[in-house]
């Protein structure tokens, strides 16, 4: 025993020396993708952010932008952002897992000289770093996305964050030439659609320009240079050429506003400032997404609920809320692949032309004929049709304010980013919110620009957090953008 013990031994040692010089070789996985396969990434860099994004609309700046009330849990209508940390830190965690997985998409394609990949990961990364300083202010950006290589990232601030997704967008724009095509696929947004690609590019960079203008002396000059030169720098020019990602329904390929939150949607009703809104323009748009109060016979027309009051004033709207106030459709929830997610519309940018000529920036059109483009875009989208004289209503009737530019824009994100709604509402001024009742004791009176870090960042990213809050005046919801005014 004791000498097949020791044979044993001497065998172990010597085929383990023998196999030193191979031993590399011999434990290699031949199997093991040696690089990014850029046409797998893609698809996740598209789609993964999405429904975070959704949950965060539905939870938050639909309710900052007083388009609805959740009537029985409205803490976050009413500034307490100290509740709504779950989807504050999703879109955090989603967008820069998209960022690191666009990072490793641009580092492969550019090896491989695959250009269509680089500008699309560029585009991406762009819109969700875009979203993020909109969210946080300061944020992770120049050390951002590079996994374990950096988990501690530095924050940059949103002059600087702005500056590069301005200029990476411009990079994309010239990157995607004509020969420039998604041969491995992955392109689930367009379908391989390269001129689409270049038109969200610049569309987007049209968004952003326009958010920095109050501040970036160049951003003017680059809005005309832009629009002065549509074969260099196309925009989107219509619905079919919108930057917007087509759920099929099919889960998990379906919204979160149609999977996860059907129970909730009886206790959520438009806001009163909605409605009236609506209401007051005979606007078909009310309709399609409110239902009317279910004691029709007591109240036959719509009811909005006020914005920023106690839950308790919330559920006794008109007496009794669950019978005499309007709530949302199901119509999203009902039909699970009719609710898109938007990065940006055709509406959206009919609107940016429409400030640009009444601001004079640009010479050509004019800008009330790209307001009703505008709207007119907007009811496409829902397949609506403005009623006849919809235009020549006081509310709706072109007159040269930003005022009432700002209205239909405002009314041009609903249900398709609240988001930047919200940016647009931070930027202008406009439209001019009344904050709820309930704003006096959390903000002042104030309308919240921004949601508070996520928690984590606190305990892993400690020192860079607390750089991050005592640069833009510390971790509160009404710390000022640097766009701002």
């Amino acid at each position: 025993m004791k000498n097949t013990l020791l044979y044993s031994l001497i065998l172990l040692v010597g085929l383990t020396l023998g196999c030193t010089g191979d031993f590399g070789t011999i434990n290699k996985n031949t199997n093991a993708p040696t690089q990014t396969n850029v046409g797998s990434l893609l698809p996740s860099v598209i789609f993964e952010p999405i429904n975070p994004h959704f949950l965060l609309q539905t939870w938050l700046t639909d309710q900052v932008m007083q388009y609805v009330v959740r009537r029985n849990d409205n803490q976050l209508d009413a500034y307490d952002f100290a509740t709504g940390q779950i989807y504050f830190s999703g879109l955090w965690r989603a967008n820069y897992a998209a960022v690191r997985n666009a990072n490793d998409m641009m580092a492969t394609a550019e090896t491989l000289k695959l250009p269509a990949y680089v500008a699309a990961g560029m585009i991406l990364k762009a819109y969700y770093m875009a979203s993020l300083t909109e969210l946080f202010i300061d944020v992770p950006y120049a050390d951002a996305g590079k996994g374990a290589d950096n988990i501690s990232p530095a924050y940059s601030n949103q002059q600087a964050i702005y500056a590069g997704v301005i200029k990476d967008l411009d990079a994309a724009n010239t990157l995607l030439v004509s020969t420039a095509s998604f041969t491995l696929g992955g392109d689930v947004l367009f379908k391989g659609d390269v001129m689409k690609w270049k038109k969200m590019a610049n569309s987007l960079r049209l968004r952003y320009l326009l958010r920095v203008s109050n501040k970036d002396v160049g951003a003017v000059a680059e809005i005309k240079k832009m629009l002065d030169n549509p074969t260099t720098y196309p925009i989107i020019m219509s619905n079919a050429e919108a930057s917007v990602y087509d759920f099929s329904g099919v889960i998990p390929d379906a919204s979160a506003v149609s999977t996860l939150l059907p129970a909730s949607l009886g206790g959520v009703s438009p806001s009163k400032r909605l409605v009236e809104f609506l209401r007051t323009n005979n606007d078909p748009r009310l309709d399609f997404f409110v239902l009317k109060p279910v004691n029709s016979a007591g109240f036959p027309n719509h009811e909005g609920v006020i914005s920023g009051t106690t839950r308790e004033a919330a559920q006794s709207t008109n007496g009794n809320s669950d019978l005499n106030a309007s709530t949302l459709t199901k119509r999203f929830t009902e039909n699970r692949g009719l609710l898109d997610y938007a990065f940006i519309t055709y509406a959206e940018v009919q609107f940016i032309l429409a400030e640009a000529r009444m601001k004079n920036w640009i010479g050509t059109g004019t800008a009330k004929d790209y307001y009703e483009k505008g709207i007119t875009a907007t009811f496409d989208y829902w397949r609506l049709t403005p009623p006849t004289g919809f235009f020549a209503q006081p509310r709706v009737a072109f007159d040269g304010t930003m005022a009432k530019l700002m209205d239909q824009k405002w009314m041009s994100y609903y249900m398709i980013n609240t988001l930047e709604a919200w940016g647009e509402q931070k930027r202008t001024g406009l439209p001019a919110l009344v904050p709820g009742p309930l704003a006096t004791t959390i903000t002042g009176g104030k309308i919240p620009t921004r949601a508070f870090y996520p928690t984590l960042e606190q305990s892993i990213n400690g020192d860079n957090y607390k750089a991050a809050s005592s640069s833009i005046g510390g971790d509160i919801i009404t710390a000022k953008h640097w766009y701002q005014n």
